[in-house]
């Protein structure tokens, strides 16, 4: 007799309480501890690739959000559109349109494989994870032969420098950052100042307490929409495009200030590569992701010592936006160097997940812990300003470059 065998038989003796709530409760969370014990064991053995794996940690049912999986019953979206029916649950009203999902199903070519349900800011949140049949026609990029440069930043989201090898222009694009937790700091405060005045569990309490969710969930819809809107149009209108490997945890232990940290995380500058990297092999482009330590900021593009070094820009603080070379006396944008810098990477070196040989300047001059890893836009950002690129001229020509072979970008 197996195990289900022998609880299916005792278990209304032993839990009556187990009609109560569904199966899926209790076998979602054992499906997950399963999971995470394969994957601690397969990083112990050396099977897993990827960052080294810990044991599983016991979360509080106070602090971890609470969630369920189901993967039987009856899961489906109803016509309207507006209505998710759940197992057990039935049917909830969704404030969002399902056409996206709920169009594939009616005409068979996708079908449902399981719905989370989870709780955050106050309200239930429904993850429908789905097979979908996708068409055999492959998407085109606008421009496949031009090489884009990619400076992610604090005040510009993207500085994205492009340059045609056919023509020989240098085509330079600014994306604003919308910064959506520094345009709520000030409401975000008061909200918390309110809700610290209230009486716990309390009507004025609750109300409090929906306002600052409104607006922490604001905030990180506002962010996940500008990395979307900016790696669509990325993907879509360049042939090959390099970005840089940043260490954003190590960028914030360096700043200082609480302030700057608070920028760099608003930023989600890590965001960006993940979204990259399926897009770009959605349209069938090419990814490459730069050396870490590849100084981009610091080398003035294009221009070199008398003995043939490379010549390094100065600048008063390590965050000033201008930069002074000190052999010709010109003032250079930092972001628009970096992304020049970016677009010239050279040929010749291989950005793998693992590492690299860097050739000299313009490249890196250390091996490369490169990174990448794998939605679409169409939304204004933070405060009803649109996060649509702003360009911002350039001329001038640079060497044309030919695709290198793509680092980790699956």
């Amino acid at each position: 007799m197996s195990v289900f065998e022998a609880w299916n038989r005792a278990k209304h003796s032993v839990a009556p309480w187990w009609a109560v709530n569904s199966k899926e409760a209790y076998s979602s969370g054992l499906a997950d501890l399963a999971r995470a014990l394969d994957n601690w064991k397969a990083s112990k053995h050396g099977k897993r690739k990827g960052r080294r794996m810990g044991f599983p940690r016991f979360k509080s049912g106070r602090r971890d959000p609470g969630r369920v999986r189901f993967t039987t019953g009856t899961m489906r979206l109803e016509p309207d559109r507006r209505t998710i029916t759940v197992p057990v649950i039935g049917g909830l009203r969704c404030k969002e349109n399902t056409r996206r999902v709920q169009r594939h199903l009616a005409s068979g070519r996708a079908h449902i494989l399981n719905m989370t349900l989870s709780q955050r800011w106050g309200r239930l949140l429904v993850s429908i994870g789905y097979a979908l049949r996708t068409p055999t026609t492959t998407r085109t990029v606008a421009a496949p032969a031009v090489t884009a440069g990619v400076d992610l930043g604090v005040r510009m989201l993207a500085t994205v420098a492009a340059l045609d090898p056919a023509t020989g222009e240098e085509t330079i694009t600014e994306y604003p950052n919308p910064a959506p937790l520094k345009a709520t700091l000030t409401a975000r405060r008061r909200a918390g100042r309110q809700l610290s005045r209230r009486v716990p569990g309390s009507k004025g309490w609750r109300h409090a307490k929906a306002k600052l969710a409104r607006l922490e969930r604001r905030c990180v819809h506002l962010r996940r929409e500008a990395a979307h809107q900016l790696t669509t149009e990325l993907a879509g209108a360049y042939g090959h495009v390099v970005i840089e490997d940043l260490d954003v945890a190590a960028m914030k232990q360096n700043m200082g200030r609480r302030a700057y940290r608070r920028a760099i995380s608003d930023a989600a500058m890590g965001a960006v590569g993940p979204l990259l990297a399926y897009k770009i092999a959605r349209y069938g482009g090419l990814l490459t992701v730069a050396d870490r330590w590849f100084a981009s900021s610091q080398i003035h593009h294009g221009h070199t010592q008398p003995d043939g070094t490379a010549c390094r820009l100065v600048g008063n603080g390590k965050l000033d936006n201008q930069l002074v070379c000190p052999s010709t006396g010109v003032v250079v944008d930092r972001d628009i160097n970096a992304a020049r810098n970016l677009c010239d990477w050279p040929d010749h070196a291989s950005c793998g997940p693992v590492g690299a040989t860097a050739p000299s300047v313009p490249g890196p001059t250390t091996p490369t812990v490169g990174t990448g890893h794998g939605a679409d836009a169409g939304t204004p950002g933070a405060g009803g300003a649109s996060i649509r690129p702003h360009p911002s001229g350039g001329a001038g020509s640079g060497e044309a470059k030919t695709q290198t072979p793509q680092g980790d970008a699956a």
